[in-house]
């Protein structure tokens, strides 16, 4: 597995996995107004919007696999979402250990929101040393604003700067 910056030409992949595994995660788990702003556009238009942060694990014959998205502001992980057929793979933990590398030197932590019925994502930041800090509220941008999302803060902590 190899992880590599995204390129333009990744982009239709990039939001179709990001809508999948997006979809997997948080449907049943967020409110309906959330769910009805992240129909395709969102995603494609997202996945341009980031595509200069955004880091993806390929395969040995170059398929994408998974992706990242930084925000190296803050130290946060925008994003991650790894295929379907990818997952219990070690892609996610490759992935995040990568992020973490990136932020490491520049930021004493990276953190993250999950949303609290995504349980599967829960375990697997647990399993890679990502700390629970308890609920907090995530504002998701959509198109006409934001949505407030009752979400899960986790951190790790990262060489102090």
């Amino acid at each position: 597995m190899i992880v590599r910056p995204a390129e333009p030409a990744d982009l239709p992949t990039l939001a179709q996995l990001w809508r999948t595994a997006w979809l997997d995660g948080h449907e049943g788990h967020v409110a309906a107004e959330l769910m009805d702003a992240r129909g395709p556009d969102h995603f494609a238009v997202h996945a341009e919007k980031y595509v200069g942060s955004t880091f993806v694990a390929t395969g040995s014959e170059g398929q994408i696999l998974g992706l990242i998205i930084l925000g190296d502001d803050d130290g946060e992980v925008i994003q991650l979402a790894v295929d379907g057929s990818a997952r219990g793979q070690g892609v996610g933990g490759t992935l995040l250990r990568s992020a973490e590398e990136r932020f490491r030197g520049r930021h004493r932590e990276a953190w993250l929101a999950v949303v609290p019925g995504n349980a599967r994502a829960r375990r697997m930041y647990e399993f890679h040393g990502w700390r629970d800090t308890g609920p907090a509220t995530y504002q998701a941008p959509t198109a006409t604003g934001t949505v407030d999302v009752p979400v899960h803060r986790y951190i790790k902590a990262l060489a102090p700067c």
